[in-house]
């Protein structure tokens, strides 16, 4: 049986970001060499069963120098990345990366693929995933040539594998979220701390506040015209008692070491005389939150997302919880759910469960509708 092989031709400067700055500061050779470790570990323990899962015998990852590949983080800067068998000679080196381009310098490639005659090869173009689709149009066009018409009609996406590649989780990236995500608690608490009402705006602590019947009844504040959904978007709205808003934790797309830290941490402003939350916010967040508890039960390995899906509506449905699923994610699923919950006291939800931490592609999620690429 052949073994699975892996060749990357990468021809970029690629640069790794650097610590989110609105998180606690890190010395960066630690989070330098942490990530070190964690490519490592991705490459020995994930990436075989990745390829081997999605019937992949080669992966030809094609970046070009001046263009940020999406995968930066991933691989390292330079395209240094350890534990490669094949690097190449430096002619080739020099060749890919735009200094030299002797008569026949691809015909090392050409060789490498022909010795190991993989039946499928996959390369980082994508219709869905924006992570996988690093390769411009004319490096594609090169590669073409390079293998030739025979293994050039061999080439799938690699989105599958990349995907998997991304989500699959070491050890050492578990403790690294683990980490990350107390961070991130941290310095929502400080956030939240230096809120001053009448003062602070939404842009100040990265907030998204809710649409309030006492604070904004004519829903105006950010000069759109009135609708259902629930966010002010004005970015110099200023906090008011009686707000509910969200945010504090991580910034705008806020991440860390590639590992999400947008944990939503509602809060709310007390109006004068008030020592506690109103009783229908607590009385919905209580709700929530044994909601999240009765799902818990139904997300097992071995289910497909449909099972798992159906598992949780009836779960719910059966505590009480009223189904209420967004279709379209538009504005009529919002007055559709408002219209049927207006003459009960059924609390109503919707599911869009998915994995946590990683900023850098789709994860798998369980939700009744479909994403699709945008043009």
């Amino acid at each position: 049986m052949k073994s699975r092989l892996l060749l990357f031709v990468i021809a970029a400067s690629i640069v790794v970001p650097t610590a989110n700055a609105q998180l606690p500061a890190r010395i960066a050779d630690t989070d330098a060499e942490a990530l070190r470790l964690m490519r490592n570990d991705k490459l020995d323990l994930i990436l075989p069963g990745a390829m081997r899962d999605n019937g992949v015998d080669m992966w030809i990852h094609v970046t070009r120098s001046g263009a940020p590949d999406p995968m930066a983080l991933q691989f390292g800067r330079g395209g240094a990345v350890e534990k490669i068998d094949v690097r190449g000679s430096l002619e080739l080196g020099l060749a890919i990366s735009g200094y030299d381009h002797k008569p026949g310098v691809y015909d090392e490639i050409t060789r490498f693929v022909e010795q190991r005659d993989p039946q499928t090869i996959a390369v980082n173009t994508s219709e869905m995933e924006p992570v996988a689709d690093g390769i411009s149009h004319s490096e594609y066009l090169k590669l073409e040539r390079i293998l030739g018409p025979e293994y050039s009609a061999r080439i799938v996406s690699a989105e599958n594998l990349i995907r998997d590649f991304i989500v699959r989780r070491t050890v050492r990236e578990i403790a690294a979220q683990v980490e990350v995500l107390a961070l991130a608690r941290q310095r929502a608490k400080e956030r939240l701390s230096e809120v001053v009402p009448g003062v602070t705006t939404i842009a100040d602590i990265n907030a998204r506040v809710y649409y309030s019947v006492v604070n904004t009844p004519d829903m105006t504040v950010d000069n759109s015209p009135p609708d259902v959904r629930w966010f002010i978007h004005n970015p110099e709205y200023v906090l008011q008692p009686g707000d509910l808003f969200v945010g504090g934790s991580g910034g705008p797309g806020g991440d860390y070491m590639g590992f999400g830290v947008d944990t939503k941490i509602h809060a709310y402003i007390l109006r004068e005389g008030e020592t506690q939350v109103p009783d229908f916010l607590q009385e919905v967040f209580d709700k929530a939150i044994a909601g999240q508890w009765i799902m818990r039960d139904h997300m097992k390995v071995g289910m497909t997302a449909k099972q798992s899906l159906d598992a949780m509506v009836a779960a719910m449905e059966a505590a009480g919880y009223m189904y209420t699923p967004f279709r379209d994610i538009g504005t009529q699923d919002y007055k559709m759910i408002q219209q049927a919950l207006a003459n009960t006291d059924q609390p109503g939800f919707s599911i869009d469960n998915h994995a946590f931490g990683t900023t850098a592609t789709w994860v798998p999620r369980w939700l009744p509708f479909a994403r699709t690429p945008t043009i």
